[in-house]
């Protein structure tokens, strides 16, 4: 089956002079920063982002100097462009507990990177916030999906891309990867959000046309929506033999028994928990 062309936002231009300025050998920060605070809706939502809970900030971020200083400039320009996708889809009217589930799960990617791989935690990060990305441009192409995607949405990965390339000739994943690849991302963030329909198969098989990393990151993936779906309603997932494989081949990639995930799950959510009272 051929795939349909969709339109896919356009790299916004600060992202696209963030990313020109980060491939010089010498970094400007001080250029970098001042692109960053033209922007007072971007600096605003940045720095709130910056002190969530799941940045593990011990202190009050206030300016983006400080935020470089403690995180780094490559996960911080990360955590910008999480802040730029959600701004591009303004006009798509979607509830807001369905971006703070984008931004819950790539900061929870970001945790289990750190904690169980050798994966960068910014493209963990990046490919957390990207997951599900996809849904917002089938919404801006297809006027009735916003109605087939709240009728399929508890259905599992892999049924739902099917449903979608039967009804629209594409899916939602490789939307998402593609605007990942049009915006100039990491290709593991871009593998990563493709092959999420099939990660029980990639993880299991060990697929050899997949680098480490890329494994990594899947597994990590499906491990952060595991945890976040647990927490939200908007985006809920129903018990299913898909999910329950792709968990399986998620702990046993990453080493990870049973209890202990069973251990770290219950105080992710307590953690989250605790944020939203806060």
């Amino acid at each position: 089956m051929t795939t349909k062309e969709l339109s896919i936002p356009a790299r916004p231009r600060i992202l696209l002079e963030l990313q020109e300025l980060m491939q010089h050998e010498e970094l400007d920060l001080i250029k970098i920063t001042q692109l960053i605070k033209q922007d007072v809706a971007l600096y605003s939502t940045l720095l709130s982002t910056v002190n969530s809970p799941w940045m593990g900030m011990r202190q009050e971020v206030k300016s983006i100097e400080t935020a470089i200083s403690l995180m780094g400039l490559e996960q911080l320009i990360e955590i910008i462009q999480g802040v730029i996708i959600r701004s591009c889809f303004q006009s798509i009217s979607l509830r807001e507990s369905f971006w703070d589930a984008a931004t819950e799960v790539a900061g929870i990617s970001q945790n289990l990177a750190e904690r169980f791989t050798d994966v960068k935690p910014s493209d963990a990060y990046g490919a957390g916030m990207l997951h599900n990305a996809g849904v917002p441009i089938m919404m801006m192409n297809f006027d009735n999906y916003d109605g087939f995607i709240l009728k399929h949405t508890r259905r599992p990965a892999n049924e739902i891309c099917v449903l979608e390339r039967q009804a629209y000739e594409t899916d939602h994943y490789l939307q998402g990867a593609l605007m990942a690849k049009k915006w100039h991302m990491n290709s593991n963030i871009i593998l990563a959000v493709r092959y999420q329909p099939i990660a029980a198969s990639v993880l299991h098989e060990n697929s050899k046309q997949l680098s480490a990393d890329v494994l990594s990151m899947i597994a990590v993936l499906t491990l952060a929506k595991d945890i976040s779906n647990e927490y939200q309603h908007y985006w809920k997932v129903e018990a299913n033999e898909f999910h329950y494989q792709c968990l399986q081949a998620a702990l046993k990639h990453l080493n990870i028994s049973e209890a202990e995930y069973a251990e770290l799950k219950e105080d992710a959510i307590s953690d989250l928990m605790e944020a939203q009272v806060a």
